[in-house]
């Protein structure tokens, strides 16, 4: 991690605090990775489902209920879409872990800041890591 010679070099926070400091911008990736994939899997279904929506309009009128149980593209069709569904449930769950271990540190190390920055120095020079966390990771320390 280069950012965390960074830090380190311009001691901005103690050694307990530098752990907490990486393990949440770990956590905020996490997060930010879960929300992508969710993104791809919401992409994806909506896709399969105009897929059969498109399926529908060039049947037309031939469309009828013996059609659709005989014809082996339906079938097919439901599958995939039940599949993408359940990517996207999973995905969904996997964000909101993220996102709630990753709001509880956030919250933990807002908490804990008295903790964090023991020292005179270390406390004035909080505003500056807060400020490069928030540009660099997103990670907004600033308030709760």
């Amino acid at each position: 991690m280069a950012k965390r010679e960074m830090i380190n070099k311009q001691d901005y926070v103690s050694d307990m605090g530098l752990v907490l400091i990486e393990t949440l911008i770990e956590r905020k990736i996490t997060e930010q990775t879960a929300e992508k994939y969710l993104q791809r899997a919401t992409f994806s279904t909506l896709l399969c489902l105009g897929l059969g929506v498109v399926y529908i309009l060039l049947q037309g009128t031939s469309l009828n209920f013996l059609t659709l149980i005989t014809n082996g593209f339906v079938y097919f069709y439901i599958a995939l879409f039940l599949i993408c569904l359940i990517f996207m449930k999973n995905a969904k769950k996997k964000l909101d872990k993220a996102e709630k271990e990753y709001e509880e540190l956030r919250s933990e190390v807002i908490d804990r800041q008295e903790q964090l920055w023991d020292t005179k120095e270390l406390w004035t020079k909080r505003h500056e890591l807060f400020s490069l966390l928030n540009k660099e990771y997103s990670v907004n320390l600033f308030h709760k």
